[in-house]
């Protein structure tokens, strides 16, 4: 051993002494770790001892010392491992995975811009060192539970933010961002004077009440759904669900609490999938390139899980959560297929109202008051939460849910898919206002049936397609064959023919031809034919298969026809035709 290697080495109780500082700087109570047999350890570093003839030599393993200083267990049992160092007297930390602390070289470029002191040459004698630290201090080094996501866990917490009550570590880089947006800010009497300011503006309440419902999706048995606020810009909207938003996590534009629309169908996914009983704001509605992206999506999120996918690309993550959606134009026009309307939840009206000055001066109060105080009011939430679940009030809860969901099924069957979503709502509005959250009483059930029962043309996709086809048939009446039409057909061929059914004028289309013409409208034939058929739009015969694809001539010819109930072409009398 060199002179210098002797002046760096003291006593043996000096190592563990200083294993202890760095697992737990300045804590007396602290657990002493045990230095492992074959090696020393002081405050250059860690070495290994070889015994030689000529007595011990110490080898270098790392340039200051370096322990395990927790391990964590994740929901699915995959193990991280918190790593401690000092560097000029501070005590760093990470987490890196098990399988990088085993494989020496992997650790020092996973950690080697954070100051690890390993050099790569060394990295073999790290991975023993640590496996020899850990092995004998197995009882010593503690155990936690490790978060991969926010909200509802496998062990039935809730985690809010980070270290609120868990650590958290994502499987994205993605998600780090949104991530540090949700943590508190300000003060609760702060949020909930910003709050108050939306008492009188039911609109811009559903918003708030979206995101207060998302814990209570996994205990009421409710799938993800969408909220939908559009309508004209400057109404508030955004504000609505920032204000929303506000109840978990920073809604500025300084953050990334808030989503957007500019996005991608994974990238969405990741987002989706940091959160299990919290709410996502996807903002403008005006950014989405592909309508058919925004098809998928309102289709996906009640799945609770993203697309399946192979080639190493994440599959099918998981998620609970009431999306908020803002723009001005709905989700629901990027679509054609009628059962997208079941799985939204639209608010059509401005959040703010139309009150001029008075509309604008509450949103811009709400809006900075929101800015300020944000992250404190959910976590109180959820605190009321676990202690009605915790005294056995979840049945509670479920009936309310159930009893909710019967007043407002409302009088169409549309209402009544939506009835369980809207139910949430009102859930989550009630329980807010009892439990001392949300500073003012629930809607009357009149606001909430005016807000949700109002029939809308979108949620009729069938009499939407049937829009396309009587202007397609208005745009090409020439190429109907009739029975006093000439024999020479129109250059593009016969779309159908004029026809008579009980007197009355109708028209009959080739089948090829309204397929075409509806898929160019982004309509599938197959998809509304039931809604026809319901609707009594098309005449049918028991003699034939299908009953609604008629046998009738066409010039000389016996073809099969879609022929149209005469009301589906008949003019107002107040036309005059």
């Amino acid at each position: 051993m060199t002179d210098d290697q002797t002046d760096e080495q003291s006593a043996d109780g000096f190592g563990e002494s200083l294993l202890r500082i760095v697992h737990n700087e300045g804590d007396e109570a602290a657990v002493k770790y045990r230095c492992p047999t074959g090696y020393r350890v002081n405050h250059s570093g860690v070495w290994a001892v070889k015994e030689t003839k000529d007595g011990e030599i110490l080898i270098r393993v790392t340039y200051a010392p370096l322990i395990v200083r927790a391990i964590f267990t994740d929901p699915d049992g995959d193990q991280t491992v918190e790593l401690a160092w000092t560097d000029r007297g501070r005590v760093v930390t990470r987490i890196v995975a098990r399988s990088i602390a085993k494989r020496g070289r992997h650790l020092v470029a996973a950690l080697g811009d954070a100051g690890l002191p390993v050099i790569e040459a060394d990295s073999k004698q790290v991975e023993r060192w640590l496996a020899a630290l850990e092995s004998i201090n197995r009882n010593a080094i503690p155990r936690f539970y490790l978060a991969r996501r926010l909200g509802w866990q496998e062990d039935g917490t809730f985690v809010t933010s980070q270290e609120t009550p868990h650590r958290v570590e994502v499987k994205f880089d993605e998600q780090k961002p949104a991530l540090a947006a949700h943590a508190p800010a300000g003060t609760f009497e702060g949020w909930q004077a910003a709050i108050k300011r939306m008492e009188s503006y039911a609109s811009a309440q559903m918003a708030l009440y979206a995101c207060l419902a998302a814990p209570l999706l996994q205990i009421v048995g409710v799938d993800s759904f969408t909220v939908d606020i559009s309508g004209r810009s400057t109404r508030g909207k955004t504000t609505a669900a920032a204000a929303g938003m506000s109840l978990w996590a920073d809604p500025s534009e300084r953050s990334d609490g808030m989503y957007s629309w500019r996005t991608t169908m994974l990238a969405l996914e990741k987002r989706l999938n940091l959160v299990n009983g919290l709410p996502v704001v996807v903002d403008e509605t005006k950014l989405v390139k592909d309508p058919e992206f925004v098809h998928g999506v309102l289709y996906q999120i009640p799945k609770n899980h993203g697309q399946a996918r192979g080639g190493g690309w994440p599959s099918g993550l998981a998620w609970r959560t009431v999306m908020v959606s803002t723009g001005e134009q709905s989700v629901l026009t990027f679509t054609t297929d009628q059962g997208a309307g079941a799985r939204v939840l639209s608010v059509k009206s401005a959040p703010f109202g139309t009150d001029g000055p008075e509309s604008a001066a509450a949103a811009v109060e709400v809006r900075d008051g929101c800015a300020e105080n944000f992250g404190v009011a959910g976590p109180r939430f959820v605190e009321k939460l676990l202690d009605q679940l915790a005294g056995g009030g979840k049945k509670t809860i479920v009936a309310r849910h159930k009893a909710l969901t019967e007043a407002h099924k409302y009088s169409s069957d549309m209402s009544a898919r939506r009835a369980p979503m809207v139910a949430a709502l009102a859930l989550a509005a009630e329980l807010g206002h009892m439990w001392g959250i949300v500073p003012f009483p629930s809607p009357d059930a009149a606001v909430w049936a005016q807000i949700f029962a109002v029939s809308d043309q979108t949620d009729n996709r069938g009499e939407m397609a049937l829009d396309v086809v009587r202007e397609y048939v208005a745009s090409h009446r020439r190429e109907l064959w009739g029975p006093y039409t000439e024999n020479d057909p129109p250059f593009g061929g016969w779309i159908g023919r004029e026809i008579t059914v009980d007197e009355r004028p109708t028209i009959a289309l080739l089948p090829e031809r309204l397929k075409e013409t509806l898929r160019k409208a982004n309509y599938d034939l197959d998809s509304v034919i039931s809604s026809w058929r319901e609707s009594g739009h098309l005449v049918e015969s028991a003699s034939y298969r299908p009953p609604y694809l008629l046998g009738r001539n066409l010039n000389g010819s016996k073809v099969r026809l879609y022929v149209f109930n005469p009301a589906v072409f008949a003019t107002d009398s107040e036309d005059g035709e």
